[in-house]
Parts: structure tokens; C-alpha cells; sequence
């Protein structure tokens, strides 16, 4: 966890792209992979969640494909290379509901190595009364498999998922961090949100990268309705398009993602 990952300019530069995003104003002119929270459609309270920015937007992009976020993502538990995965923001303004907890691994189980790494960067305070993101330590460990899930509003308690493994005790941290601050998610951790009982909103964006080597796995075997909308058919490559490799040891990066937008950091 850091608490100074991006200075406040580019909090802001970021920041500043989403509501119109949620406007329906996307720069160009491609429409994200998900979307729910839509205002003057979506109750005042609805999470707003977006993902597959950067195709909508370059200033996301910037962010997005960042050689760095790759870097950081990919080193931190041990890979030579990292890809996009997909970027992701949540909204939550006062009286949001809680998000379930859940894997990230479970969305990638269509790919081989169904691994992913995701920072996850604060844009705005974030604390427990305002639902910020809830961690298990040590979870990633676990045995017990998880199911994919609509995450949203759920009807039980967002823990529930946990008690279904028969863990009903467990460390539960919060993360609470200043705009701009991040935290580093292995794939296979629980994670999930309580609700926003605070009077303000809650914002954040997440970067999350697969292995630089990664492939589909065959035909019918696991889940991934964003991912595997993207497969060949004849082929279980990876289309660089899609799943822009952003880093390697080696200093390869996918030409596109050079020429598409600036990047927002430097490599470390």
C-alpha cells in the first residue's frame, strides 16, 4: 500500500474524465465493456461502475496503459512481462450499497494463467465509513473456490461468500487512503465494500494486469464474459488490440499502445 502514488494533478486529470464518461461522451466515439450507474436513468444512491475505459477515452488511457502500473503489477509477484487487463472505476456516492466480496481470479478463469494483479488508486478519500475497498489478508491462500457473481447490491451480506467457505471470523481491514494513494491486489485475494454511510462520495479507479505471456484457455472452459468476447476463434492468442502487453524485462511494449496516448508515468 502507498499512500503518495499519484500527485494530485493527475488525480484530478483523471478524475475529471469520468463523469463525463457516465455522460455518455466518449472521446472516441467506442462505448466501455460494462457500465451500470447512469445518471437520470440509475437511483441517486447506485454505485457507478465503468470498465474498458481506456478504448473510450485517451486521458484514461494515459493512466491505463501506464508501462509503469504494468511494471509495478507484473514485479510484484514475479512475472518477466505484464498486459491489460481492464481498467475499472467505482463511484459510490452516500448511501451506495455494499459490493460482494469476491476474487478477481474468478473473472479470468477463461485465460491461462488465470492470474491477474490489479492497482487499486484512491481519487478520493477513502475511509470505512465511506465503503472504501475491505481486504482479507492471508485470503489468497485459502482453499475454498469462489463463483462468479454479480457484484452489486447484493441481497445478502456482502461477507457472505466468506461464511460460505465456513470462515466466519475473519481479518477484515479496510483501506483507507488519500487521493492519490494505492494499493497492490493479487488476484486470488477476497475482496469487497460495505456501504457509503458517510455524507460524501467515494472514487476510485483500478489498473488490472495479466501475465505478458498469457493465452485463452480452449473453447468452454471457464468464465470471462468481458475477456472472452475478444478471443479468435482460431486461435487461443491473446489479440495485442485488446490485451496491449505494456511491460517487459525484455522492453517490449505493443506499438499501438505508443502511438494511441501519451504515458501518464515513468518507468521506475
Amino acid at each position: 500500500m502507498l499512500e503518495k502514488f499519484l500527485d494530485r494533478d493527475r488525480v484530478s486529470q483523471i478524475d475529471d474524465r469520468l463523469d463525463p464518461l457516465f455522460a455518455t461522451r466518449f472521446e472516441t466515439g467506442i462505448y466501455p465493456d460494462e457500465w451500470h450507474g447512469r445518471p437520470g436513468l440509475s437511483r441517486p444512491e447506485a454505485t457507478r461502475q465503468m470498465v474498458g475505459m481506456w478504448r473510450c477515452d485517451r486521458t484514461v488511457a494515459s493512466l491505463s496503459l501506464s508501462a509503469e502500473i504494468a511494471r509495478l503489477n507484473a514485479t510484484l509477484v514475479g512475472w518477466s512481462g505484464g498486459r491489460l487487463a481492464m481498467d475499472s472505476c467505482w463511484i459510490k456516492p452516500p448511501n451506495a450499497p455494499a459490493v460482494l466480496f469476491h476474487r478477481n481470479s474468478t473473472l479470468v478463469s477463461c485465460i491461462a494463467p488465470s492470474e491477474i494483479v490489479t492497482c487499486w488508486i484512491a481519487l478520493s478519500e477513502t475511509t470505512k465509513e465511506m465503503g472504501t475497498i475491505e481486504l482479507i489478508p492471508g485470503s489468497h491462500r485459502w482453499l475454498g473456490q469462489d463463483q462468479f457473481r454479480f457484484l452489486h447490491a447484493p441481497e445478502v451480506d456482502y461477507r457472505q461468500p466468506v461464511w460460505d467457505l465456513g470462515i466466519h471470523d475473519p481479518e477484515i481491514l479496510a483501506i483507507e487512503l488519500p487521493p492519490g494513494g494505492c494499493v497492490f491486489l493479487q488476484g486470488d485475494l477476497w475482496r469487497g465494500s460495505s456501504c457509503n454511510l458517510s455524507d460524501r462520495t467515494r472514487r476510485s479507479i483500478a489498473v488490472s494486469t495479466l501475465r505478458s505471456d498469457a493465452q485463452f484457455q480452449p473453447i468452454g472452459v471457464g468464465t470471462g464474459y468481458i475477456f472472452s468476447r475478444y478471443r479468435r476463434l482460431d486461435s487461443l492468442e491473446m489479440d495485442e488490440s485488446f490485451f496491449p502487453i505494456l511491460w517487459t524485462q525484455a522492453g517490449y511494449r505493443s506499438a499501438f499502445a505508443q502511438a494511441y496516448c501519451e504515458d501518464l508515468m515513468k518507468l521506475g
